[in-house]
């Protein structure tokens, strides 16, 4: 444990900005610095105790809610420490800063014949994030959550201690740190786990899926084989159509498998490509999509898709590589605002699997009752970790996106909607994933971690941030 608290007197460049979430629909004016070294940390650490301030920790600012956002208060946004220290081509350990973001990772690994374990559906993340909010993707029932790959941390407390975790020397601190979105330290330094890959593609099929019972069914019967399962869910689909989709199944490549995949381990064939067809710059799409949503026609874009899904499906398996498997959030820069001005939220319960069925089946047919129709579903196998603040369940997860109205009446009737959801999901034993939440109430908290595991992480934050310098709108909306 090393102290690093500032000793002289420092002015500290804080910046007013607006900072919001990823989704737009919620954050607020703060005080905002992007150190680089972790001296600056600890410093605007001194400063907020001295000022009686509160700081919240922000990465890439990819969290969909109110996890990285301080209204009125102070944010030290770590984009800035973003090297990437160091990577063993003979292990597929990286060594890093926060700000690394999971394409930093792989543009170096891949090269080498690695891939992170975990990413997600962007891969602007970063790696502080990632761990902080303890991220999953497609194949969480297969590997886990991110906090599974991650080896050792850095972490700077409130107080200037620097503090080196891993799962033996301080296994309360280490499974209490990952997922503990942000509230213990700042983690400046992390070493991650990447896994072999023979290819730079995946074998990937396309399998239609007629309705909700269906999708969960492919799940059951695909996660002891599969390395990636992930389903898009036509939401708007009422009666026996209800929760149909397009399951994507993806599998790894053995060696010789594939006789280009060699060359298909140079990163510059896995970025997603910029433009549609080769033509279109994707940039431009987002205005179309707005129409869409703006129009009401979200449904009839939604049963194309699903239409679509049948050509896709005769020609599975195809090829694919990793980059467009994995980041399909990227294939449209700045999709998100196509729900300007409102914005977005999104709803992700995850539920245990013997109730799956009935709960989803529950939490869609109430949204299309209440007239707010998610404009994009996504289901997921999980299975449960070991880490204080889980989120994990050995079942399913549904994210759901509303776009959020302008106006003030129909945003709160959208909020009543997820709080309504939210008590179907908790009586099921269901949790949430705070990366994505932002309408969750303090009674929920408890509920949905268990009373002794609230208690555990409480007296976590006494021990490490005794001052409570450590805040966010997420932390203070739930009564951390």
């Amino acid at each position: 444990m090393t102290d690093t608290t500032a000793t002289d007197a420092v002015a500290i460049p804080w910046r007013d900005e607006d900072v919001r979430g990823f989704g737009m629909a919620v954050g607020g004016r703060a005080q905002v610095l992007r150190p680089t070294t972790a001296e600056q940390v600890a410093a605007a650490f001194a400063d907020a105790r001295a000022r009686g301030k509160a700081i919240a920790l922000r990465g890439a600012g990819c969290s969909y809610g109110d996890a990285a956002t301080n209204d009125g208060g102070l944010v030290l946004d770590l984009s800035r420490m973003n090297r990437l220290l160091d990577f063993d081509p003979a292990t597929g350990v990286a060594v890093c800063e926060p700000g690394v973001t999971v394409r930093d990772l792989w543009r170096r690994s891949v090269a080498h014949g690695f891939w992170p374990r975990v990413v997600s559906g962007t891969m602007a993340v970063s790696m502080g994030g990632a761990a902080a909010m303890n991220i999953h993707g497609k194949n969480n029932f297969a590997l886990g959550s991110f906090g599974e790959c991650v080896r050792s941390f850095e972490l700077l407390t409130p107080r200037g201690e620097l503090v080196r975790c891993t799962r033996a020397s301080d296994p309360d601190l280490f499974h209490a740190a990952i997922g503990g979105f942000g509230m213990l330290g700042c983690m400046t330094r992390l070493e991650i786990e990447t896994k072999r890959v023979h290819s730079g593609r995946l074998r990937v099929s396309a399998i239609v899926a007629k309705d909700l019972e269906h999708n969960l069914q492919i799940l059951e019967d695909m996660r002891g084989e599969a390395d990636y399962l992930v389903s898009w869910l036509d939401l708007h689909a009422r009666g026996p159509g209800l929760g149909r989709g397009l399951m994507h199944r993806a599998d790894q490549l053995g060696p010789g498998e594939d006789p280009e995949g060699l060359r298909f381990l140079d990163p510059a064939l896995q970025d997603v490509p910029p433009n549609l067809f080769g033509v279109v710059p994707k940039g431009w799409l987002w205005p179309g999509m707005w129409c869409a949503v703006h129009a009401g026609q979200v449904g009839l874009v939604n049963w194309l898709k699903f239409q679509a899904g049948f050509a896709e499906a005769r020609k599975s398996p195809y090829l694919q590589t990793h980059g467009a498997f994995h980041f399909l959030l990227d294939y449209v820069p700045r999709w998100q605002w196509m729900t300007k001005p409102g914005g977005l939220i999104q709803f992700q319960p995850f539920v245990p699997a013997p109730a799956g069925a009935r709960v989803l089946r529950t939490v869609i047919e109430k949204s299309q009752a209440a007239g707010h129709v998610p404009y994009l579903g996504v289901l997921k196998r999980h299975r449960p970790d070991p880490f204080l603040m889980t989120h994990a369940v050995d079942g399913y997860s549904l994210a759901m996106d509303f776009a959020v109205s302008s106006r003030p009446a129909r945003r709160e009737s959208l909020w009543r909607l997820c709080r309504e959801l939210a008590e179907v999901v908790l009586a099921a034993g269901g949790r949430f994933y705070y990366a994505k939440d932002a309408v969750l109430l303090a009674s929920s908290f408890p509920r949905v971690h268990g009373e002794p595991a609230v208690a555990a992480f409480r007296a976590q934050k006494a021990k490490w941030d005794p001052d409570r310098v450590l805040q966010t709108d997420l932390s203070r909306r739930l009564g951390v």
